[in-house]
């Protein structure tokens, strides 16, 4: 695929379930969310060109990795610090990708059961049940090369229905005849906020996957930069406004904030059909690598059938079992997807270019960029540990986790 289909890939696969949590994180962090956006942002475009930049050195030094990959993550990680690594790599993966999938659908089903409780009442349980299985026969298409009209709707839609959102916020920002009260800034809150913000920019690990269905892999730099540029101009308008409205009231959800109408309708059904198609896009690097395990061929059959309906079933079964998506994605973003999206690019990289060879080109890497390398990579393990104990904690308050779904079926999500 070329350069503006990787973008497509990129952008949409990232938007959807953060930007949707941006206010709420917002008024946690108040204004020190700016810098800390930012910061997120910048640091995760630089991994996720460094990781580009690593698979570029893998087919340089290594004729094996010039074909087709259906594990390049986990096969950086190899090669520059032997097997374990690649287990560590993938042990990410799956959490990481499995773990966003299982956002993903609960927030799609959130959305979905919203749009239809005006014509008729399903519970919350069911709708997961339903959505999960509606998006079974699409996991059955093979690489992301083979699914760019899904990542193009998915981008669409969410720029839609964040122009809609956005003239619905304008509208009450209007008509306020006082600021709106905040959240007063704690450590705890700050975390929090972080986690969502990485999490938002965390889509590092399917980024390899991407860059492997290109025709020209030397043009992914481009397509991060653009891609990264594309998100902060969907992020920022959604995130600043919704905190200027609505403050404190504002919800994990920034769409069950906004009052009800058509533009706010129309949002919600644009939206479920922006995480149907994420759904898609982000699962897919996590069954490729157990595909690769099991030696399944890398075409349409029936072992992929049987092995892409057990994943879709086990994000279901998750789902159902924890159904409230913002504990989820505190607790993600300070954990696996720290380490994909902030910490293991940095490090494979001058690991890579540290390693000597007579038949291949020397790679060096200066002081300064070394310097901000370690940057990122210490940040990322500060703010990771600080963000999964504050989200655990925050998981583990009283009546912060409902009953699993198939206990009660009319689980709550909020």
């Amino acid at each position: 695929m070329g350069m503006f289909v990787t973008i497509l890939f990129i952008a949409g696969e990232n938007a959807g379930a953060g930007i949707l949590a941006l206010p709420n994180a917002f008024d946690q962090a108040g204004w020190w969310s700016l810098p800390l956006l930012a910061m997120c942002a910048f640091d995760a475009g630089i991994s996720g060109i460094l990781i580009g930049k690593c698979w570029l050195i893998l087919e340089e030094r290594w004729s094996e990795f010039r074909g087709d990959c259906r594990y390049p993550y986990p096969a950086i990680g190899k090669m520059a610090y032997g097997n374990w690594m690649r287990g560590v790599v993938t042990a990410c993966l799956q959490i990481t990708l499995f773990g966003a999938s299982t956002v993903i659908l609960l927030l799609c089903s959130e959305l979905i059961s919203q749009f239809f409780q005006t014509y008729f009442h399903l519970p919350f349980g069911l709708w997961i049940l339903i959505i999960g299985l509606a998006l079974c026969p699409f996991m059955w298409l093979g690489s992301p090369g083979e699914m760019w009209l899904a990542a193009a709707a998915a981008l669409a839609t969410t720029s839609v229905a964040v122009v809609l959102i956005l003239i619905d916020v304008v509208k009450d920002y209007e008509d306020l005849t006082t600021s709106a009260p905040v959240t007063k800034p704690t450590l705890t809150g700050i975390s929090l906020a972080f986690g969502t913000f990485i999490f938002c920019f965390g889509g590092t690990a399917a980024f390899p996957t991407f860059q492997n269905d290109m025709k020209d892999k030397s043009k992914f730099t481009m397509s991060v930069i653009i891609g990264f540029v594309a998100l902060l101009a969907l992020y920022l308008p959604t995130a600043i406004l919704g905190y200027l409205t609505y403050g404190k009231d504002v919800k994990d959800n920034i769409i069950s904030t906004i009052p009800d109408g058509i533009k706010k309708s129309a949002a919600i059904l644009l939206l479920s059909w922006h995480l149907f198609f994420a759904f898609i896009i982000v699962i897919n690097g996590a069954v490729q690598e157990i595909e690769n395990k099991l030696n399944i061929p890398n075409a349409f059959g029936w072992k992929r059938v049987i092995v892409r309906t057990l994943s879709t079933i086990g994000v279901i079964f998750i789902g159902e079992t924890i159904p409230r998506f913002g504990k989820i994605l505190n607790l993600m973003g300070g954990s696996s997807v720290t380490m994909l999206a902030y910490i293991l690019p940095p490090l494979f990289y001058m690991k890579l270019c540290s390693m000597k060879n007579e038949s291949w080109p020397e790679r060096k890497v200066s002081v300064w960029e070394k310097i901000y390398y370690y940057k990122i990579i210490i940040v990322g393990v500060i703010g990771g540990i600080i963000c999964s104990y504050s989200a655990v904690s925050d998981i583990v308050k009283p009546g912060a986790i409902t009953s699993p779904c198939y206990i009660d079926f009319n689980c709550s999500n909020e």
